[in-house]
């Protein structure tokens, strides 16, 4: 009973840490992500002054302007997908299309058009919509709820894509958890939407993508998250703090700033493992030794 609370304290205390690294460290870079000091302070259409900006992404993809928004404007459930993590948004109830070709039925967007979230919006766990405010073909658009999405030329063969998303500070309790839960959540599903795009713009029209690096990358990920965890509860003296406080550290860095590809977060996980390991023969070593002297008293 009193290793688990121990365990229980330590686990507490690494919440805070990275936490705490979070909010001084990490919240900067993953909310102007790729972005340029220009492109994070330049006005943007759909900008609201009474809204705090929350976030500016951006990616530099290798193709004309025309190229991009023609992927670009498929964006939605019911049309070409989110071009993100597609068994993730399956796993929580959204039911989307994930398509690597360009319909001619999708090359319109129009303001009061509605991106959908879900095909099915009964399984999702929370439904949403995007309605479209905003449209300028071929260069930019506004969708309400989450922001402005921009394509800036930078040379014939260069083009930029920028994702601003703005929100309303609430003083609701609930709400402002639910928001910082929510922006480090978003930004993992919306870094992947701007590399799926630009991996679909570079790669060109019918090129099957395999989702297999990042099943891996999220499996190692959920993996490695699971093992530290367990380090507290497996290891003994500086092992059981030390030890998991580093892999957090870790864990936390590989799963927000680093590349999301598997040599990251499995080469982790296996570094993991190897404590997990020698911390489980050091705990069976002392139980041997341990139990004759019990044995005998």
């Amino acid at each position: 009973m009193k290793n688990i609370v121990k365990s229980v304290v330590i686990l507490v205390f690494m919440t805070l840490l990275q936490l705490s690294i979070y909010d001084l460290f990490l919240k900067p870079i993953i909310t102007t992500w790729g972005a340029t000091d220009a492109e994070v302070t330049m006005p943007m259409a759909g900008d609201n002054g009474a809204l705090t900006i929350s976030s500016t992404r951006a990616i530099g993809i290798s193709a004309e302007k025309s190229e991009v928004w023609k992927w670009l404007i498929q964006l939605g459930a019911d049309r070409g997908g989110f071009y993100s993590y597609y068994f993730i948004e399956k796993a929580m109830g959204y039911e989307t299309r994930h398509q690597d070709i360009i319909k001619a039925e999708f090359s319109q967007l129009l303001v009061g058009d509605l991106i959908r979230g879900s095909i099915d919006e009964e399984k999702s766990i929370i439904p949403y919509n995007f309605r479209v405010l905003y449209v300028k073909p071929g260069e930019t658009f506004v969708l309400d709820q989450w922001g402005s999405f921009s394509l800036t030329q930078v040379n014939s063969q260069q083009t930029r894509l920028i994702i601003r998303t703005q929100a309303a500070q609430s003083k609701n309790t609930w709400l402002q958890a639910a928001n910082y839960i929510g922006v480090p959540l978003h930004y993992l599903m919306e870094r992947r939407t701007l590399m799926g795009i630009k991996a679909r713009v570079e790669a060109g029209e019918k090129v099957q993508l395999s989702t297999l690096t990042d099943v891996l990358w999220f499996a190692g990920i959920v993996f490695c998250g699971l093992f530290i965890c367990l380090l507290v509860f497996i290891g003994r003296g500086i092992q059981s703090i030390l030890v998991p406080v580093v892999y957090s550290s870790l864990w936390l860095f590989s799963l927000l700033i680093l590349a999301p590809i598997p040599l990251y977060s499995l080469g982790l996980l296996l570094a993991v493992s190897v404590s997990m390991y020698r911390a489980i023969k050091v705990a069976s070593y002392r139980r041997r030794i341990l139990l004759p002297v019990s044995s005998t008293e």
